[in-house]
């Protein structure tokens, strides 16, 4: 059975398409890391093949020919750096004694027969309110109010969004103000990112473009935000939405433009690569680093283990949400230095500010498995190898060489003057194998050569 496509497995775990990268951006990014992986697997097959070529004694099969496949397979069993970056900790066990069990039984009971009902009427309220307010505020005519008043409910509903989850946001650092040629980047750990940040001051992100309902939220209920939305499987949109961003963020009057530059939801332990893509537009990028306390809650989405649903009632059914999020010193890219390079800068500043180990892996790694090309591709490079090795020509080399060889080892066995010396190697049928040594006819000969 052939393993799921990075699409399917896109789509079966992560119910919430808006935040995720597209199937086709996908297939596409692993048809580049799995050439590349190739090309790796190729030169290594080569230069073993190379260093093995010198004694002919190697071009036999031994181990060494299957410690590369070894060698992925420990991987897959041994816990890697990457895996760490997405790996839900797991909580230690305290109510394991007779006077800790009634305490974690009553907390139980608060957080779901008490705080969640109250939350959960709170958010369905407000819900209600606000978009009744956006029903409101559309129909007032005059565009700047309209779009003033739309924006407010969504700093309000994101108000709502907070107080659901007992939130407790603490804010470090001057909040910049909006100017011309301005990007925020942040690291990314849940969906709820965006709204702990809308909730005190309002962005337009960018992002792919969707049908039905999220089509419906993304134009009516986001649009007052000045988002940017494109398809990711044109090209065309592509270009344009480039066009569109450094239009908005040299447009005083809209909203300034928050990116995720990694692209993934993170466990907020670690920090993975930074996309260059809002780093190559010549704009005043401002750093915002988010860190999560994990006393009362694990804010992580784990998109592959939990739905969004499921995400949310954690997040309402825990004790509080605790946050720190610092707005850090304005960057600009140095003269001399490429975007990745700023990139890289950039995240690092982030990192040591949120207390986040700071790797270069590519988050849409996560994503990935093996396809069904990949496998058949090294299996090819593996089965070429062996074919140069056990050529025609290297298998008549290798019979010389055994030939040789068996002279070598045959010349002490016997007499002087009878040992055999410069053997012709296409001669090997006269040559005595090791087994007629010992039979009754040679050890005769011998006798008759002696007297």
């Amino acid at each position: 059975m052939d393993p799921p496509k990075a699409s399917e497995a896109t789509h079966s775990t992560n119910p919430w398409p808006l935040f995720a990268p597209s199937s086709a951006e996908v297939d596409e990014v692993q048809q580049l890391v799995e050439a590349k992986l190739i090309k790796r697997i190729e030169r290594a097959s080569s230069a073993s093949l190379s260093n093995t070529s010198s004694s002919s004694s190697s071009r036999f099969f031994d181990l060494s020919d299957i410690a590369p496949f070894i060698t992925d397979g420990v991987e897959v069993l041994v816990e890697d750096e990457f895996s760490k970056c997405f790996a839900s900790p797991v909580s230690p066990a305290w109510n394991w004694n007779a006077y800790l069990w009634p305490a974690w039984i009553t907390g139980i009971a608060l957080r779901y027969c008490v705080l969640f009902p109250l939350r959960l009427t709170w958010l369905v309220c407000g819900t209600l309110l606000f978009f009744c307010a956006m029903a409101t505020a559309s129909l007032i005519k005059n565009l700047e109010l309209r779009t003033k008043l739309q924006r407010r409910c969504i700093k309000y509903y994101c108000y709502c969004w907070v107080m659901s989850w007992s939130g407790v946001i603490r804010y470090h650092g001057v909040r910049p103000k909006r100017v011309p040629n301005q990007i925020f980047v942040a690291n990314h750990t849940t969906t709820m990112d965006l709204v702990v940040l809308q909730q005190q001051f309002n962005y337009a992100v960018v992002g792919q473009a969707h049908p039905g309902l999220v089509g419906f939220i993304q134009k009516y209920v986001l649009g007052s935000m000045g988002c940017l939305w494109f398809n990711r499987t044109e090209a065309k949109d592509r270009l344009i939405v480039a066009q569109k961003i450094k239009e908005h963020i040299h447009d005083p009057s809209n909203n300034p433009l928050l990116i995720f530059p990694e692209g993934v939801c993170v466990n907020n332990e670690y920090c993975v690569m930074f996309k260059k893509g809002a780093f190559e537009l010549g704009a005043e990028v401002y750093p915002v680093a988010i860190k999560y306390n994990k006393t009362f809650v694990d804010a992580y989405w784990n998109s592959r283990k939990q739905s969004f649903v499921r995400h949310m009632l954690n997040l309402m059914t825990s004790w509080a949400l605790v946050c720190d999020v610092w707005y850090l010193e304005p960057q600009t890219i140095q003269p001399g230095e490429t975007p990745t390079q700023f990139a890289n800068r950039v995240k690092a500043l982030i990192a040591r500010k949120a207390g986040l180990i700071n790797v270069y892996w590519d988050g849409y790694l996560k994503y990935f498995q093996p396809s069904a090309r990949f496998m058949e591709a090294k299996q090819r490079v593996f089965a070429s190898s062996l074919l140069r090795r056990y050529s025609t020509h290297d298998l008549a080399a290798v019979e010389r060489a055994a030939m040789e060889q068996t002279a070598k080892d045959l010349s002490p066995a016997l007499p002087k003057h009878n040992r055999i010396v410069n053997v012709d190697p296409l001669q090997k049928s006269k040559l005595p194998r090791s087994s007629d040594l010992h039979s009754p006819l040679m050890m005769k000969d011998s006798s008759v050569t002696q007297r």
